[in-house]
């Protein structure tokens, strides 16, 4: 009688495993589909208006109709310009299009009227996301502005259904302590896709692969067996 009931609760063991399993497969599918679906906005284009200067870029600048501020500059250390005529100015951390209105601003003291500027950036300083583990395709991505990790994960191609969703580890670059641990099964099936922790370049996004499921199978059976053993020697 032990052993049959033994038995029964082997086989729902081993149906619930399976049954999880293929409940798991069709939410990792789903999550795949959600991450191969983000746009896929890595690529540095340090002519966009929300191009972030840096130290180390280069910056053509010139003044329609009054070429004595025209100069071709480059963001020091302390991050600042220099401007002829105008001096120093604060560079890094500001958006192109910042930099520009800042730019207008300090100029309207010399000029009247409406001021052309044409402001041309040529960026020294390349920075990269690494993405590892479970992906399609592990390798260093150029980052130059903080980026979603869907966005991140849609660039590598994708995850897998190998893909540990629940487990997806941010290291921060430079920063000791902790990685970030991500959740990202959760942030999707709560809709909380906005709060979803961003990446930054420099980061190394670690994504591991889920646990085997015949090693878990393997490991069921093997107590299972040493339970009957157990039993049998008593009857």
């Amino acid at each position: 009688m032990l052993k049959n009931v033994l038995i029964s609760l082997t086989l729902f063991g081993l149906l619930a495993m399976v049954n999880g399993c293929s409940s798991s497969e069709l939410t990792q599918d789903k999550l795949t589909r959600v991450i191969r679906s983000s746009p896929q906005s890595l690529q540095i284009d340090t002519q966009s208006d929300n191009y972030v200067l840096r130290q180390g870029d280069q910056i053509q600048f010139s003044v329609w109709g009054y070429p004595e501020f025209s100069t071709a500059t480059q963001v020091k250390e302390l991050g600042t310009v220099t401007i002829p005529l105008i001096g120093e100015v604060n560079a890094v951390g500001l958006s192109k299009e910042q930099f520009i209105q800042q730019m207008k601003q300090k100029l309207s003291e010399y000029i009247q009227g409406e001021i052309k500027l044409a402001v041309t950036i040529v960026s020294s300083v390349t920075q990269r996301v690494t993405v590892l583990g479970a992906v399609s395709r592990q390798e260093n991505y150029p980052l130059t502005s903080d980026a979603t990790l869907l966005e991140i994960l849609s660039t590598a191609g994708g995850t897998t259904l190998e893909s540990d969703l629940r487990n997806i580890k941010i290291l921060r670059n430079g920063q000791s302590g902790q990685p970030i641990h991500v959740d990202l099964t959760w942030f999707i099936e709560n809709g909380e896709i906005e709060s979803i922790p961003t990446v930054r370049p420099g980061d190394t996004i670690f994504v591991p692969r889920k646990d085997n499921m015949m090693r878990e199978l393997s490991d069921f059976m093997r107590d299972a067996i040493f339970i009957f053993g157990f039993f049998r020697i008593f009857n």
